[in-house]
This record gives structure tokens, sequence and C-alpha cells, in this order.
């Protein structure tokens, strides 16, 4: 079982195992088509869906939400079309804030987190999840209605999450408390940071796994369905037999990489003249790290902003997104 059908599930099965009741819509249908033979016709044209599944990934303050936020066309925010944003560190909405309150309407942001009603622990981390279930699933039907023949209204044109590290830390202390929880004695995000409670020697991740990547299937569903998907998260140290290498990489669940499109990675530099000294000016570039839709764009490197300590900052913005070319 696989896709929504399996979301479901999963979730009723949690709810039995004391998982707050939360108000989550119906599933949207899994094809806009009456029958099978109708969708292979339609599968011949080859303007179907989106394919665009792209992760962002770079240190804080690089321009991750921002060339996605400033990725909307004149005809989009003319229409209403808007961006989605699951904003897990509050990125977007900063974002949003500080430079596009001019189209606030185009631009929607959602925190996913639930508070916990106990002094305890900050977060109630299964409520959490079950709240980012049910804003994916908003977004499918949204993306299933606006495809309809008769659909005028405004369309969910990008589904952004930031921090896509921390929606592992939700998944990975779910883990231990819900699924793990009675092995391990841990109630709360506190007991689940121990080190000590552990099943055996090690935990079961691919429960870990199985949670994180039901929000991939919710982001394949809108794939299908013309939305475009990006998925921001931040640098971890790359460690080999418990050393660090001194390289950088994603992260997110290990095989997220796998699952993704288009990587961009996200740098600054400062700008340096001939003898080797700081000029001032400091550099903001994105270079096409994966592009399996695009070949000509991989490994190619674009400057998407400068700043200089003696005047104004220049934004120029990543052109492949709003032109629709990755």
């Amino acid at each position: 079982m696989s896709g929504f059908n399996a979301v479901k599930k999963e979730e009723n099965q949690i709810d039995e195992k004391d998982e707050p009741d939360v108000n989550i819509p119906d599933v949207a249908p899994t094809s806009l088509f009456s029958s099978i033979e109708a969708e292979v016709d339609a599968a011949g044209s080859a303007d179907m869906g989106s394919h665009v599944f792209c992760g962002i990934i770079g240190f804080e303050g690089t321009g991750k939400s921002g060339i996605v936020m400033d990725s909307l066309t004149d005809e989009q925010i003319a229409n209403g079309d808007y961006i989605l944003a699951v904003d897990f560190d509050g990125g977007a909405a900063a974002c949003k804030s500080a430079y596009h309150r001019g189209i606030a309407q185009n631009i929607r942001c959602l925190s996913p987190y639930v508070m916990s009603t106990e002094d305890r622990t900050t977060y109630d981390y299964p409520a959490t999840h079950a709240r980012v279930m049910e804003i994916g699933r908003y977004a499918v039907n949204q993306a299933v209605k606006q495809n309809k023949p008769d659909y005028t209204g405004p369309r969910l044109a990008k589904f952004l999450v930031t921090a896509v590290d921390q929606w592992d830390n939700v998944c990975v202390v779910n883990m231990k408390v819900i699924e793990l929880g009675s092995k391990t004695g841990a109630k709360d995000g506190i007991d689940a940071s121990d080190p000590n409670k552990l099943v055996g020697n090690q935990w079961n991740w691919s429960i870990r796994s199985t949670r994180f990547h039901q929000l991939t299937a919710i982001c394949r569903e809108l794939m299908r369905f013309g939305v475009e998907v990006y998925w921001e998260t931040h640098l971890k140290p790359e460690v080999f037999r418990n050393e660090q290498t001194g390289n950088w990489k994603a992260d997110w669940e290990k095989n997220t990489d796998n699952n993704l499109n288009q990587i961009l990675w996200c740098r600054r530099e400062s700008v340096l003249d001939d003898d080797g000294k700081k000029t001032g000016k400091t550099e903001y570039t994105v270079e096409f790290y994966k592009q399996k839709t695009n070949i000509s764009l991989q490994g190619k490197k674009r400057t998407v902003a400068i700043t200089r300590e003696n005047g104004e900052p220049e934004w120029y913005g990543l052109a492949e997104l709003k032109e629709g070319l990755l």
C-alpha cells in the first residue's frame, strides 16, 4: 500500500495509540479521469503535471527562501496565484514580511507546529505531524479542484517546505514516542532526546523514514496535479566512520536526494580583489547541483544577489524558477 491510502491507514493506527484528534479533510481523488482508458489517452499529452520537486540547500542567510518567494510571474500575481509555505523555521514568513508585503495574498505561510498543553515540552509532536499531513491534503484537494475545466479562481502554484531538517526531527521524536514508546518509556520530546532510551542498540529508523516520506508522497501528488514543490533545508557536516570529513551535506532523511528531481545549492561568498583582500562585496550564488529535467543547467552557477558594505544591495533572483526552466 502506498501514497495517501498508506498515509491514512497509518494515521488511523496512530489515532488508536492516543494521537490527538485533528480535523483531517477527505483525501483527494487519485485521478481526474473517469476511467483508466481516459487517463491513458490524456497521458499522451506532453503537458502533464509538474516535474519540479526541488531541494534547496545551504547555510542560513544564503537566499534559499528568497529565490522561491521571488519566482511567481507577473501573470500569476495578477491572477491571485500563490505559494503555500509549511514554514518550520519562520524563514518564509520573515522573507515575505521584509520583501513581499505588496503581494501578501500571493504568499501564504503556515506554521506547522502545535503547542503542547503541558509545561514539560513546547510542542505536541504527534499533533504537529498530523497538522503537516492536514496541510498537505488540503493542498492536494486544492490542486485537484483547480484542474477542473470550470475552475477560474486563484491557483496553488508552488508548495514550499522550509527547514525540512525540523520536519525530520518531528518524525524522529514521534518514532520514539508513539511506535516505540512502550519499549523505551519515552513519553514526549524530552524523553525522546535521551540517548540511553534505545531499543536494543539502535532505533528502528525505518519507522522514522516512513513517517518522513509521507510528506514525500503528498508532494508527489501535488506534482502530478501541476504544483511545483520546493523543499528547503540546512547543511550538516559529513561524517565517515565517526569522523567529520570537512565536507557538508543536506540535513534531511538520507534517501531524500533520490526522490528529488532538482537540487539547488545556495552559497554566500566574500568577493576578493587581486591581492586576496576582501572588497566589502558579498556575492550570493546558486549552483544547479542536481538537475534531472534540464541537463543544460547541470553544474551551472547563477548570481542571485550582491551586497556591499558601502552601497545598496542588488537582488536578481533566479530567472530559471520564474521562467519555468527547471
